[in-house]
């Protein structure tokens, strides 16, 4: 417990000691230049305080590594310097003008705010990156998180060398976000995705009489099938809506219709029977899951007829009306 007491206040102590004004001194043919050497400077003299105070003790408040606070160290320029003031003379024998840039503790709640402000964008991508199961998502949300995360250990370590107390945790660091994203990066390789296999999830609808949609959805997949075995397998389905699946299809019976034929007589001699007259309308639709836009629409009315079944007429109307489509759909389908 008395290790422990020491170990805090000497914690304390150093970040206390921290607390100080910092100067960057610019010189220039103009007051512009000179403002923009001296925040140049001081940018210089923050990154070598962090260095000094920081990199000498094993272990920090927010139980970062000396590693992780160095990686921040690099991020720290002129353009993420907040309530900067500055001091301006002209020497007018030599028409030069020399500016201080100041920035004291009176200026602690302007980084902590942005460090706030960061910490809350870090959290929010990685609790989207975790919940999503699109793999481009996942990466966009990590790279988004990692981007964020070298701004927030500017504007913090920035708040701690002016004397914030304030204690900026995060539950992961920039290091595991990194070791995420590359895990993410390795599955994108490797996924058969993106090694010019066309990943589909197909989904019917309609309306279906009696068993019939069963007969539907079985020849649409044998004709997907065909159209793969005919070009070395570049097709494959997905029975759920993943993140491995680039391509949504959707198959739908829009109007069924079967009306009996009746048988046709010729001097009391039936020259063809009575039959089935099965006629439907389907709509197939293609999209690119990632870019969410439509890729091919296309309608086919197919016809079927039969004399002995209304199912045997449904089912070559189905065939009739699908392979008017295979031409079209293989062209879409296939990279």
């Amino acid at each position: 417990m008395k290790k422990l007491m020491i170990l805090l206040l000497g914690i304390l102590m150093s970040i206390s000691s921290f607390s100080k004004t910092l100067e960057g001194i610019g010189m220039g043919n103009s007051e512009v230049m000179a403002k923009k050497e001296a925040l140049a400077d001081l940018s210089d003299q923050i990154q070598v305080t962090i260095k000094s105070n920081f990199i000498s003790n094993k272990s920090l408040t927010n139980g970062q590594s000396n590693r992780e606070v160095s990686s921040g160290i690099s991020t720290i320029s002129e353009t993420n310097l907040l309530g900067i003031d500055f001091k301006v003379k002209k020497k007018w024998f030599r028409s030069k003008y020399t500016a201080t840039a100041i920035l004291d503790k009176t200026k602690i709640s302007l980084y902590e705010k942005k460090a706030n402000e960061l910490r809350g964008l870090i959290n929010s991508n990685y609790t989207k990156f975790s919940q999503a199961e699109d793999l481009s998502l996942k990466k966009n949300y990590l790279t988004s998180a990692l981007k964020s995360y070298d701004e927030f250990d500017s504007y913090r370590n920035v708040a701690i060398i002016l004397g914030s107390t304030k204690i900026y945790n995060l539950p992961y660091t920039k290091t595991q976000i990194k070791n995420d994203l590359e895990s993410v990066d390795k599955k994108i390789n490797s996924d058969s995705l993106y090694n010019g296999v066309n990943i589909l999830y197909v989904k019917s609808s309609g309306k279906f009489d009696e068993d019939f949609k069963d007969y539907f959805d079985n020849y649409f997949y044998s004709m997907l099938a065909s159209i793969s075995s005919e070009n070395n397998d570049k097709i494959a389905i997905s029975s759920d809506n993943n993140s491995t699946v680039n391509t949504l299809v959707k198959v739908v019976l829009n109007s069924t219709h079967t009306s009996i034929k009746p048988a046709f007589f010729y001097n009391k001699k039936m020259i063809t029977p009575e039959s089935f007259v099965t006629t439907l309308n389907i709509t197939v639709e293609l999209y690119n899951k990632k870019k969410v836009e439509n890729l091919l629409t296309i309608t086919a009315t197919g016809e079927g007829i039969d004399e002995n079944s209304k199912g045997a007429a449904y089912e070559k109307a189905v065939k009739n009306g699908f392979e008017q489509m295979k031409g079209k759909l293989e062209k879409s389908l296939i990279r």
